[in-house]
């Protein structure tokens, strides 16, 4: 069986829907945060940078549309891509009222190679009224999607992370989404401290339970600016080196539904931005060795996966506290 076959890779799937290269391009919509405006909380949640997890190559001074052109140009050059879906990255991008988030979001919908959206949100932003025009987009466009960041069922042990919301939120907002049939991507960040893989792998099984279509995948890493980067240099603790997170994720994909699209297996972050662990920068390489581990000892995708290791109660994620 070829390595790629052996998981479910979204990019895959966006050649086989469209028959072409598809990427995404990211945008800041002007959109901010409530854990950034002091509705919940100020300075975001402690791993985010000041630019809401932008591209690089992006400029937020510039007006969507012509962040879209020239994420458009860059992923024309750099990788060939032909058709494109704009991605509402910076920060919480369903944070606003209803005519807000439409007029900002037609914006756009005007170039013939822009063959969809997806939309970046906190769980607890995600509400009936936004749902509602969000399921507009989900039925008239060729593709559309939600991404939410649950992160970690478990992150709220540690209080520095700062993320002001809960499990609960998550699970909330997964029945609105699901019950208006709006396919919704997982954010999941790895390595915690403190977190065992007991603990990563119920974060996981969270995720399938409430009916992820897709899943991001990603180390915890440092960037340069956050909290989180304070808190490394003050009070310095362990990250995962590339073989221990790939083992890692060689045993958790194992028990992802293979019907599970994987937008991502690992994150990357380039050298003037990035603090530690120093592999994140090679994506690349990280992609080889995983398909290459995936041959070599017979694993893919969904092979220990069952539908019987379903839970219906979920325990209470924020105790005991982490040491």
């Amino acid at each position: 069986m070829p390595a790629r076959s052996r998981w479910n890779y979204f990019k895959d799937r966006l050649i086989e829907r469209f028959g072409a290269r598809v990427y995404k391009v990211g945008v800041d919509a002007g959109f901010d945060c409530p854990n950034r405006d002091g509705n919940k909380a100020f300075g975001g949640c402690a791993y985010c940078s000041q630019e809401g997890s932008l591209s690089p190559h992006q400029d937020p001074k510039k007006g969507i549309i012509d962040q879209i052109e020239s994420g458009m140009a860059f992923c024309k050059r750099r990788y060939k891509a032909e058709k494109f879906i704009v991605y509402f990255q910076a920060f919480t991008n369903t944070y606003d009222k209803v005519e807000v988030l439409r007029e900002r979001y037609d914006s756009a919908l005007g170039h013939p190679d822009v063959v969809g959206l997806s939309i970046a949100s906190r769980p607890d932003c995600i509400n009936e009224e936004n749902v509602a025009l969000l399921k507009e987009y989900a039925e008239k466009l060729p593709f559309f999607t939600v991404e939410l960041g649950l992160q970690s069922a478990f992150q709220n042990r540690l209080e520095w992370v700062n993320r002001q919301e809960g499990v609960e939120d998550f699970v909330r907002a997964m029945k609105l989404l699901n019950d208006a049939k709006i396919p919704v991507i997982t954010h999941i960040i790895l390595g915690f401290p403190g977190e065992t893989y007991e603990d990563m792998r119920e974060t996981v099984e969270l995720a399938q339970q409430c009916g992820s279509h897709g899943l991001k995948l990603q180390m915890l890493h440092v960037i340069k600016g956050t909290k989180l980067a304070h808190i490394y240099k003050t009070q310095p603790f362990e990250l995962m080196s590339m073989d221990d997170y790939g083992e890692l994720v060689l045993n958790l994909v194992q028990h992802i539904n293979p019907k599970i699209e994987l937008h991502r297996i690992t994150g990357e972050t380039d050298s003037e931005s990035l603090v530690a662990p120093d592999w994140v920068q090679h994506k690349t390489k990280f992609f080889s060795w995983f398909d290459e581990q995936l041959e070599k000892r017979d694993i893919w995708q969904g092979k220990l996966f069952s539908t019987h290791d379903k839970t219906t109660d979920l325990p209470n994620y924020s105790q005991p506290q982490m040491d």
